[in-house]
Parts: structure tokens; sequence; C-alpha cells
């Protein structure tokens, strides 16, 4: 048996000894390591029933066994030292050009640390989109690294809970987590490995049409866009500066741009310059003569770049005549009037997105509309939903989206301007629920089932299919997963005959 197949019939826990007999780091730190695998291996199990989109456990831990093995060095940071990464806010330090890392003691951190090591490919915008280039990838790429750190932050093996203080951000998070439930999580994971692609964001803006109006798949791209810029901003001064500039430089050329009698005898006077250089270029390219003298002339020039052959200068002087017809083609573009408004059509729109390196106090609202228009999405996606298994995972997938951690150590569900939203959606989904025969009937109400099958988006039970209930009284109800009592709940009841000190089993 060939050494590689051999490795592949190891435990994941055997698989990484093996790796780490191999490497410099600590006893403390290869039973980190180890702990770390063990908890995501136990965990597993409840981290998919939970959140559903997610890579199968095989993947996963594969994954991280290829960085670690990648990996020359990880160092826990001392005691000495924590002070200085507490200043900092930070749980660790990753040196990707020499494959090292420090980290806290801590299996969160380390699993943060190691999926951050490796060097992955930037999102890709091209120029035409200066104004979110840097900001976009850079929102995104930290959702997805907060996303793969939540099997061992939030789970247990035993139960699910949010662990508030160890996400690194709250906003880049719920933005990760709205479009990947949106667009799903193969694409949304295929679309951030697109290379060289001009349509990318008219690709995000079709797939979002499936769930929203144009203009409401717009503004919710749109509100994505000036987060990004401002969250962006607030973490990297250097893009923060870069923004500025390009905002500073839009409104000068804007300022330009309306002033049309100077920029008319300007966009005249660069056509009128450009193409009597070019009429002097095209001589000289053709008078065997000219073209002689002007090499002669440059050679004899005391510069560090000097002509040497005729056809030196002949694609210097080519060069020169491209650059001069594109002066011209922009000139051109300022005269005629659809061209032009084309042009300042396009600066308008960068410099409102530009706008929000000012607008870091609009952040919260900004997020809440974002919400808005993601619960609208979701409910279309219910609706439009007719597989059984399908439904079964939006289930899942609603009760996890209401349990996200919001500002203020929040929830979704809490905050008062999305609940009337929240509620509808779940009607929604409940009535496909009965629809789809996915749950029982529990009384000869349809309203009161509605009511108390409603509950489960309000329980953190992992595996809501288990669920039993149970009517104490008219007026009362108690959750079940299995044998243990997960909540209580009290129930409107007008009148209607329930079966009490029974336990009923509430999905089919």
């Amino acid at each position: 048996m060939a050494k590689k197949d051999l490795f592949h019939k190891l435990s994941y826990t055997e698989q990484l000894e093996e790796i780490l007999e191999k490497k410099p780091f600590s006893a403390d730190c290869k039973n980190l390591l180890l702990s770390m695998l063990y908890k995501i291996d136990t965990s597993y199990n409840d981290y998919e029933t939970v959140k559903r989109m997610v890579d199968p456990k095989k993947q996963v831990i594969e994954d991280i066994l290829n960085i670690i093995k990648d990996c020359e060095d990880i160092k826990l940071v001392s005691s000495a030292k924590m002070e200085q990464f507490k200043k900092k806010n930070i749980k660790f330090k990753i040196d990707q050009q020499k494959k090292k890392i420090e980290t806290e003691q801590n299996e969160n951190a380390m699993l943060n640390a190691i999926y951050s090591l490796p060097v992955e490919k930037k999102v890709y915008l091209d120029e035409d989109h200066s104004a979110i280039r840097n900001s976009l990838p850079f929102i995104l790429q930290k959702g997805r690294s907060i996303n793969r750190a939540e099997i061992i932050r939030d789970f247990d093996a035993w139960s699910w809970n949010t662990t508030f203080s160890e996400i690194s951000s709250i906003e880049c998070n719920l933005i990760y987590q709205n479009l990947q439930m949106l667009l799903g999580k193969e694409f949304l994971e295929d679309w951030m490995k697109l290379e060289n692609n001009k349509n990318s964001l008219e690709m995000l803006n079709y797939k979002l049409n499936e769930m929203l109006e144009r203009k409401e798949a717009e503004e919710l791209l749109y509100l994505i866009f000036k987060l990004s810029i401002i969250i962006c901003s607030e973490n990297d001064a250097k893009e923060n500066k870069r923004l500025k500039e390009e905002f500073s430089w839009n409104t000068k050329e804007l300022k330009r741009l309306n002033d049309t009698v100077k920029l008319v005898k300007e966009s005249s006077n660069i056509k009128a310059k450009a193409i009597q250089q070019i009429e002097k270029i095209d001589k000289t390219l053709n008078d065997k003569k000219l073209f002689e003298k002007e090499l002669k002339r440059i050679n004899a020039k005391e510069t560090e770049f000097r002509i040497l052959t005729p056809d030196d200068l002949e694609n210097r002087l080519n060069r020169q005549r491209r650059k001069l017809e594109n002066q011209i083609k922009e000139a051109n573009n300022m005269l005629y009037v659809k061209q032009y408004m084309a042009i300042k059509s396009k600066i308008i729109q960068e410099n409102n997105l530009l706008k929000a390196i000012e607008e870091t106090d609009k952040k919260e609202e900004y997020i809440l509309k974002v919400q808005k228009y993601f619960i609208k999405g979701i409910t279309s996606k219910i609706l439009l939903e007719e597989n059984r298994k399908q439904i079964i995972d939006l289930m899942y997938i609603l009760r996890y989206y209401e349990f996200l951690p919001y500002f203020n150590e929040i929830y979704i569900r809490d905050i008062e301007e999305l609940k009337g939203a929240i509620n509808n959606t779940e009607d929604v989904l409940i009535d496909k629920l009965m629809e789809l025969k996915i749950v029982n009937r529990i009384s000869n109400n349809k309203e009161l089932d509605k009511e108390i099958i409603k509950k489960i988006f309000s329980i953190r039970m992992v595996n809501l299919e288990n669920i039993n209930i149970e009517f104490v009284d008219d007026n009362e109800v108690i959750f079940y997963d299995v044998e243990t009592i997960e909540k209580k709940f009290i129930i409107e009841n007008e009148g209607n005959k329930l079966k009490y000190n029974k336990k009923i089993k509430l999905f089919a």
C-alpha cells in the first residue's frame, strides 16, 4: 500500500500527529492543535445541522491539516507579550511569507490564525470599480474567515451558543452571512474565485434578481458597497488615504466638467494640439530623410536611455501616436453630449459611493437597511421553493439568521425595527411546512398550530426535527428534545380542546 493511501486510512488525530512529529512546535502548541481538531471533529454534526451551509467534514479537516503541514512555525503568545496583543485588540499574528503564526493559547484564535495563513487570491474587481476594488474584497474575506471559525467558536459538541466577544467584526460577519444565505454557499465561493471577469458585479445583481426586484437588488448591493468602504477605511489607513484622494480628485473633476464653456475650449485645444503632433509623427515615419535626421538627433543626446536602431525609434513614435490618439478620443468624448454625460454620470456615481468615507456614523443604519432587503429576499426564496428538503433547510437557515449577532450584543431577532418583517417571513415558512406536511397537526385550530410551530425560531435546540411538545394546560406548552426540556411557552388558546400531559411529535 502506498504511503499516501496509508496516511488517509488513519484517523484525523493520527494524521495530525504524523504531521506534528516533523514540526518544531512546542508540546503546548501541539496539544492545543490536537484539542482544536478534536473540537472540530466532535462539533461538526451539530454545526452542520444548525447551519446547513457548510463544507463536508472531510474537506473541513483536510483543509486544516494541509495548512498545518505547510506551516513552518507556530508559537503561543507568552504571558509577557499578552498585554501587547490586548492593547492592539488582536488574537494572533501571521507572517504569510515565512509561513509563521503567533497566537493566543485557545482553539478559536488558533483556528482563525490557521485559516488566515495561506495567501488566498484576492476577489477580483477591475479598475472600473475603483471605489470598492479593495474594500469589497476586504469585508468578504474577513467575513469568510469569521464564518470558518464558527465551528468551534459557537459549537462545543453539546450545545450551540454565540460568543459575541470572539467575533472580530459583527458587520463583516452579517454581510457575509446575508450574501451566503441569499446567493447560496457554492455561488458565493465560486464568485469570490473569479478572475478577470468584468461582469462580476453584474453576476451578483442578476442572481439577486431571482429574489428581489431589480431596484431592490441594486440598492442592496449599493448599501453593501458603501458599508465596505466605511468598514475598510476604519481598518486600513492606507486604503482610507487612497479613497480620500480619489474622492478629492473626483470632486475637482466634477467641478471641471460642470464648467462646460471652459471644458469645450480645453478639449478643443487638446484635440488640435494632438492632431498637429500626430501629423508630425506621420511625416517623420513616412519621410526617410526626416526619420534618419530624428534618429541621429536622439542618438546624439547623452541620456541614459538611447535609441540605437531604426526599429527602436519607429516603436517609440508609434507608442507616442497611440497615446495622442487616446487624447483625441478623450477630447471628443467631452465634445459629444452622449459621451460627456456618460463620463460625468460615472464620476457622480463613484463619488456618491466615495462619500461613504465621511459617513461612518451611518454604519448601523446601513446595516439595518441591508437586513430589511435580506428578509425580503429570503421570503421570496421560501415562496418560490417547493422541494421538501430545501424547505427544511430554509427553516434551519431562518432560525440561524434570527440568532446572528448584532450590535450591542443583541440578536437579529431582538431588533424592534425587524420584528414585523421577521414575523411575516416565519408565517410564510410555516405555511410551507404545513402545505408540504412536514409538521404534524397539533390541534383542530390551524392558527393555534402556527403560533406553537413559530416557537421553533426562538429556541437553540440543535435538531428541530427531534422536537416533541406537551401541553401542561390550556395556555402552556413545553418543548422537548427527546427527553430534555428545552423551553416552556405561554400560548393564547381560547376554547380549543388540547391533549394534556401527552408528548406530541412536532415533525412528521
